[in-house]
């Protein structure tokens, strides 16, 4: 508990320090994994595939509904050129009367006068047909498309985790770096601090001036130290803006607050959550499954498929030949048709075997992620409980390293210690209060893993 208030006290330290005020534009982790889930490629096309798996679903659905078009033709033309109907020709009425139980037939010759040329129609028509096939392939195609839909859903999850996993990664990586900072920062003020003191010390007559050059020589490691924690802050900034989809070149600010993070979970439990949330596994398993109605929809390709279909015509034009006339009528056609495919050149043998070596694959894939989940769970589960342990043994090295640096101190002040016994205390403490900042970071790591392995976002 004391460790822990000294590290939040260094956080305000640091802040302090460098000037800035934590503002309302400060990104905290939360801030920037939602705006890398809206921003990093990989996510956007992991989606993207998801919208045309769902568009796939829909069109392997539409193979159950009829299709209907509509037709409208109109034509106008003219012909030319006739023969050998030129000239004047007669044409034969017959009208028939009838007066009681007496009929009688007269015949009247009409002339009628056939030209070389003459137009054509308007025609007009509307024809509107709809046809339905049934198929058992088009059943068990729906029942993979949908499955492939889930396995693109799941499989955009995965993605998203993973990309959570990565924020979280580079994040405590940059907050270890703040701290490492400030830790290298209090050496270098500690280092100065002793360098005066030993070189009163050294005024007095009291020290030689070799303990000033060795502490001048710790002092200007420290400040070399000192600026390779600030460089590698910068760096783990602009890794962290990259992450979560900011401009690196913009000028960023982060929360440098954390909470320690903790698991207090079974390994039973864990690896019994990953398999029921895992998204990277439940998509392999809708592969799975996906690929066995693929199989399916092959086998399926020899049953007959049953098309109906309907028709209707509303039409409306001119006759032109052997005399222009108008007429119309309307018409209506329907029916059906089985369809058995006999022999197609092997064409089926060889669409059915590519299938099922699909749905192999796809099993082997499915037993293979199953069996890294286990594996992720496991080695991070072991990792959590040795960084604990960890955590434990550096705090208590922090203790004892403050601890001994105020000893030596002390036995250095009254000529009791060497200026090597000083600098070794100096060194080991800075050590220690690293190390703690790696355990605690790695801790918090460490659990993110296991979370990301299990389907925890």
């Amino acid at each position: 508990m004391r460790l822990r208030n000294a590290v939040i006290t260094l956080l305000i330290i640091s802040v302090l320090s460098g000037g800035t005020v934590v503002s309302a534009e400060t990104l905290t982790l939360d801030q920037c994994i939602e705006h890398a889930l809206k921003t990093r490629a990989n996510v956007i096309i992991a989606r993207g595939r998801e919208s045309l798996a769902g568009k796939d679903k829909l069109r392997a659905f539409g193979k159950f509904l009829p299709t209907v078009e509509a037709t409208y033709n109109y034509n106008k033309g003219r012909q030319f050129n006739i023969s050998p109907m030129s000239g004047d020709k007669f044409k034969d009425t017959i009208i028939v009367t009838t007066i009681g139980s007496e009929t009688a037939r007269d015949v009247f010759r009409i002339p009628v006068t056939f030209r070389d040329e003459q137009d054509l129609g308007p025609d007009k028509s509307l024809t509107i047909s709809a046809g339905a096939t049934f198929s058992f392939s088009n059943v068990f195609n729906y029942l993979g498309a949908s499955a492939s839909h889930g396995a693109a859903h799941l499989a955009a999850i995965d993605t998203e985790q993973e990309l959570i996993y990565q924020v979280k990664t580079v994040y405590y990586n940059y907050l270890r770096a703040v701290q490492s900072e400030e830790v290298n920062k209090q050496a270098v003020e500690r280092s100065k601090e002793q360098l005066k003191l030993v070189e009163s010390r050294y005024e007095l007559g009291s020290a030689a001036y070799s303990d000033v050059l060795s502490q001048r020589v710790l002092y200007g490691t420290d400040r070399l130290e000192l600026l390779k924690a600030q460089n590698n802050m910068a760096t783990t900034k602009a890794v962290l803006s990259y992450t979560a989809g900011l401009d690196p070149n913009e000028d960023v600010e982060f929360s440098t607050v954390d909470d320690m993070r903790e698991y207090e979970g079974t390994l039973e439990q864990a690896i019994g959550f990953g398999i029921s949330h895992e998204p990277g596994y439940l998509s392999s398993l809708k592969d799975y499954s996906a690929s066995g109605y693929g199989v399916k929809t092959t086998l399926a390709e020899y049953l007959p498929k049953i098309t109906a279909f309907a028709r209707y015509t509303d039409f409306a034009g001119t006759q032109a030949f052997p005399v222009v006339f108008n007429y119309s009528f309307n018409s209506i056609n329907y029916g059906f048709q089985v369809t058995y495919s006999i022999f197609d050149g092997f064409g089926k043998q060889r669409e059915i075997g590519r299938s099922k070596i699909s749905r192999n694959n796809a099993g082997a894939a499915l037993s293979d992620t199953r069996n890294r989940v286990v594996q992720q769970i496991k080695i991070a589960y072991a990792d959590i409980q040795n960084q604990k342990e960890g955590l434990l043994v550096a705090e208590e090295t922090v203790a004892a390293a403050e601890e001994d640096m105020k000893i030596v101190q002390e036995r250095y002040n009254l000529g009791a210690a060497t200026i090597l016994d000083l600098l070794k205390a100096q060194e080991n403490l800075k050590r220690a209060q690293v190390s703690f900042i790696n355990t605690r970071f790695s801790l918090n790591l460490s659990i993110a893993n296991l979370e990301n392995s299990m389907g925890k976002p």
